[in-house]
């Protein structure tokens, strides 16, 4: 018995309503799973321009096109992410960056949810628009509770696919995984901040009669833990006092004793700038105020006049002499730690010359895990006999040579005769 057109036509179309629902499911499951993909490595970023640039890439498979994201910071600060290649971008001005900056703030903070906006293409990366066009780009907001981190995910109106409610949330994800970073970059800003005070430039030159003096301070990384790394260069009656040390540990219990330090010394130096007699007193004052730690410190004192070099060690690394005709050798010069009351040998003098140079240094400038120290003393001792002329060639010579995936902060002073 033939069918019935009727039926079949029926047939048809439910298979054909069938299948369309089933393709549209998949392609939901798909761009589900793109969103599930890019929650992730949102959430997993190490610092706010990861994260813009890993929600960037997100709704770039969206959207099926180019993506620009724009996280603002309690600060006022702009941070942008772009699915384009980095080599080829034209980036905006910075007039640019704050208009966006406000564009997306304003945004963000109105009433929520996509909207179209005609955007100057200056403000975009090359290759978002069409050169030299002014269009329309769907711009989605997102902020969080409190309204403190604005987000915007931008992708051109003429993307070929664009899911509203998956850009959105793509949005709010970014917006609440931002806010901790955001917040932890400004408090590491602090921090940071307060480390760098603790370690004042030396007096100028014209305060430290009769010798030129060059420090460095190299911490481990922008992200590294406060240390205990410290110099000092202070003028006395009897001469210039210099002193490089490092307070065990790495904490803000560090950074504040060795603050502490640094304050004792100069105190103690306008009585009597003598380095056993400092060592011997910042010894005591360890052992009063702060029982449980060590530190160790190198002190000199300088008669420019005369070159008398003076030289107390508490179990730091000895000073480095390097002469003018190239060759270098250590001052024979040791004792025990700060804070154990141990008994302090006298100190060591020896003559500088007019053309030699003192090298202090922190064991952060050699200490390598698995090289015993006296090889990488012996390193540096040859690398100093052959630096060229010059404090700071000294310095950045043995930084350069030295310096690389170090995993503790450095602390170096250099001087000479004047």
């Amino acid at each position: 018995m033939p069918a019935d057109p009727l039926q079949t036509q029926s047939a048809v179309r439910a298979a054909l309503r069938g299948a369309r629902r089933r393709g549209d499911a998949e392609a939901r499951a798909r761009r589900l799973t793109l969103l599930a993909e890019a929650t992730v490595a949102v959430q997993t970023a190490r610092c706010p321009g990861e994260l813009a640039e890993a929600a960037a890439e997100g709704a770039a498979r969206l959207a099926g096109s180019p993506a620009v994201v724009f996280v603002v910071g309690p600060d006022g600060g702009l941070h942008r992410g772009t699915s384009l290649d980095r080599g080829t971008l034209g980036l905006p001005d910075t007039a640019a960056h704050e208009a966006v900056a406000r564009l997306v703030s304003r945004l963000a903070t109105g009433h929520g949810g996509p909207r179209g906006v005609l955007v100057p293409a200056t403000v975009w990366p090359a290759g978002f628009f069409r050169p030299g066009r002014r269009e329309a780009a769907r711009l989605v907001p997102a902020v969080t509770q409190g309204r403190r981190t604005p987000v915007c995910v931008a992708v051109p109106a003429t993307a070929p696919v664009v899911d509203d409610g998956l850009l959105s949330r793509l949005a709010q994800v970014t917006a609440l995984a931002a806010e901790p970073l955001l917040m932890y970059q400004l408090e590491r800003h602090v921090a940071l901040t307060l480390q760098h005070s603790f370690l004042p430039r030396p007096e100028r030159p014209s305060r430290l009669p009769g010798v030129d003096l060059v420090v460095r301070y190299v911490p481990a990384s922008r992200e590294t833990e406060i240390g205990g790394d410290f110099y000092a260069a202070v003028s006395s009656g009897a001469g210039v006092l210099t002193a490089v040390g490092d307070v065990v540990g790495h904490s803000l219990e560090a950074a504040t004793v060795m603050v502490e330090i640094r304050h004792a010394l100069r105190a103690y130096c306008v009585e009597d700038p003598d380095p056993a007699v400092l060592a011997a007193r910042l010894d005591r004052m360890l052992q009063h105020y702060h029982p449980d730690v060590t530190a160790t410190v190198c002190l000199t004192l300088l008669e420019p006049t005369t070159g008398r070099l003076r030289v107390a060690n508490a179990g730091h690394l000895p000073p480095l002499v390097v002469s003018g005709t190239g060759t270098a050798a250590y001052v024979d010069v040791d004792g025990p730690l700060l804070g154990l009351g141990l008994e302090r040998p006298a100190p060591t003098e020896v003559p500088l010359g007019r053309g030699d140079r003192l090298l202090m240094v922190t064991d952060g400038l050699i200490e390598t895990r698995g090289t015993d120290l006296g090889v990488s003393l012996e390193h540096l001792r040859t690398a100093a006999a052959g630096a060229p002329p010059g404090l700071d060639a000294l310095c950045d010579l043995l930084l350069s040579r030295f310096a690389h995936d170090q995993d503790d902060d450095i602390a170096m002073l250099a001087l000479r005769l004047g």
